[in-house]
């Protein structure tokens, strides 16, 4: 099941495994400027803080020190049709510290 979130929005899963994907497309019309979307995720815990700067999965850290989080890797150019960036979650396998994913 797919669910597009808008910004801002915030949703509750009830699955133990998830996908997040991140697509865009340049528009027909451009200003010349190039641009990037980068996918990411925050793991964090009962204070509302990172538990440590390796839960911050990006295009730079590619997997969580758990394995529960990982980042198929960065797209620059956001070619070609579907997800362009995907951060794979398996959560039996996350750090019991956290609390919230963002």
């Amino acid at each position: 099941m797919a669910i597009n979130l808008q910004k801002g929005q915030r949703e509750t899963l009830n699955a133990p495994k998830f996908t997040i994907g991140l697509g865009w497309d340049t528009n027909a019309t451009t200003t010349g400027a190039a641009f990037d979307l980068d996918a990411s995720v925050f793991i964090m815990g009962d204070n509302k803080k990172i538990l440590a700067d390796e839960f911050f999965v990006f295009y730079n850290n590619l997997k969580s020190p758990d394995e529960a989080v990982e980042h198929t890797g960065d797209n620059l150019t956001g070619d070609g049709d579907g997800d362009d960036e995907q951060i794979n979650v398996d959560l039996s396998r996350i750090d019991p510290r956290a609390t919230e994913i963002c």
